[in-house]
């Protein structure tokens, strides 16, 4: 398991997400850096609402997916999410995830994500300045210890 104090989402792997392989089947990583992601965002202060209310959302541009293990059914797993670039109207967000849990390959790393997310206006989904309050806190979060939100502050 990483050793640094970067935020973390946690991951139980549900039954209906494995394919005929008894594997997660490579979609629902996506899907767990898209809930990590919305909760990061949240535990910022710049959640999902509060970019909306600002007449801002943040839209998926590019993703890029290295896979390294396969997570079985009633396995868990963690998210790390970590900033890795900050634009003017766009952000990429890193994404580890790595295998939890009791045994020997508890901390075992099983993919690797980077996904680069484009702030747009709500009103007419054009591209938009990254809000300030986003970018302040994305910047400090990056040069900074990083929090477990396991944690309590």
């Amino acid at each position: 398991m990483s050793v640094d104090n970067g935020f973390r989402y946690p991951v139980d792997v549900r039954f209906f997400e494995v394919d005929s392989l008894g594997v997660v089947f490579n979609m629902w990583y996506l899907g767990w850096c898209d809930e990590a992601m919305s909760a990061y965002l949240e535990h910022l202060g710049h959640g999902y609402r509060t970019l909306r209310a600002s007449g801002h959302d943040a839209v998926l541009r590019r993703a890029e997916l290295d896979w390294v293990d396969s997570l079985q059914a009633f396995e868990s797993a963690q998210v790390r999410v970590r900033v890795e670039h900050i634009g003017s109207t766009s952000f990429r967000l890193g994404y580890d995830i790595e295998r939890t849990g009791p045994g020997e390959r508890a901390g075992q790393s099983c993919a690797h994500v980077s996904i680069t997310y484009v702030c747009v206006a709500v009103a007419d989904r054009a591209k938009a300045s990254i809000p300030l309050g986003l970018r302040t806190a994305l910047e400090q979060d990056r040069s900074g210890p990083g929090v477990d939100p396991a944690v309590p502050a």
